[in-house]
């Protein structure tokens, strides 16, 4: 399907996402007002001049400014080419909409990697995000490998964050069932294949999935940015299962944006003993989540 938007447009949304922090609603919201072509012009003017702006706008340009120096989307998006990448923009076929759900704190753009198509995009079967502690238990990651290989067997994504634990092992079972089974949401840029320890496994992922980020190549992964993550897994997941999760662990809070959106809600029920599955049964006691397949017997039905 050929290109519909202009050139400015993707690249100004391309800049934006390197002007802001991901989830800032206040740009979102500037954007959905102005465009992105004439929010980038009016924020390059308003910085020359932001004595004159009502307060509220004032903080917004003097958080944003600071990074127009040196600003070059063209070079951003010809060096993430070069890597096989591609930026989408709402409006384009492969832009799930989905994300409209995050309303202003929405990604102004994606930019994905691989050889596959992001999940809930038009003609695209959805994803399940899944998602867990990074300081997990051999139970844990068998049962994400096994819940992960039964889903993306039936014709579904996973969707996940690859990190250490339970992420790469929803990952690898994916992966496993099928080389387009499985999508990684990154909290820094996708050029950067972030934690180095998962790097094979996130090129492997490449080659018939994708890996996707909604800042700008270079960008470092940081808490905020981890956590902000979280709600674009969720919103890309037609539901979200947590599989095993401490009674803090960052895990929860892509269940609680899940919850927020409206989404499905599972959780792996772990032994009664263990405080890695804490978080899991606060939320099934909770009765925030379902509680999810994890015998053989409940698996083989799920794939049936």
């Amino acid at each position: 399907m050929p290109d519909t938007h202009t050139p400015d447009e993707r690249l100004a949304r391309a800049a934006w996402s390197r002007l802001t922090e991901p989830g800032d609603p206040h740009a979102g919201a500037t954007l959905a007002s102005l465009g992105a072509v004439d929010a980038l012009a009016w924020l390059r003017a308003s910085a020359r001049r932001p004595e004159q702006l009502p307060r509220s706008q004032r903080a917004c340009v003097e958080r944003w400014a600071p990074r127009l120096d040196g600003l070059d989307p063209e070079r951003d998006v010809a060096a993430f080419s070069r890597l096989g990448g591609r930026v989408v923009i709402p409006g384009d076929p492969e832009w799930p909409e989905a994300l409209a759900d995050l309303g202003p704190a929405a990604p102004h753009a994606l930019w994905v990697r691989g050889a596959g198509h992001v999940p809930g995009s038009a003609g695209v079967p959805g994803g399940i995000a899944m998602v867990g502690s990074r300081a997990s238990t051999r139970y844990g990651e068998t049962v994400a490998r096994e819940l992960a290989f039964g889903i993306a067997d039936a014709g579904y994504r996973i969707i996940s964050g690859g990190a250490y634990g339970i992420d790469a092992a929803a990952h690898r079972g994916a992966l496993a069932a099928t080389p387009e089974g499985t999508v990684a949401v990154l909290a820094g840029g996708a050029d950067r294949l972030y934690p180095a320890g998962n790097e094979a496994m996130l090129r492997s992922i490449t080659e018939g999935g994708l890996v996707i980020a909604e800042l700008a190549p270079g960008a470092s992964p940081t808490r905020h940015r981890f956590l902000a993550r979280n709600r674009v897994i969720a919103a890309l997941g037609a539901a979200t299962v947590v599989v095993e999760a401490a009674h803090r662990s960052g895990a929860l809070s892509t269940a609680n944006h899940a919850a927020d959106l409206l989404r499905p809600l599972g959780a792996v029920p772990g032994p009664v003993t263990s405080a890695a599955s804490s978080g899991c049964h606060r939320l099934l006691r909770e009765g925030k989540a379902y509680r999810c397949y994890t015998t053989k017997e409940e698996m083989d039905l799920l794939r049936e």
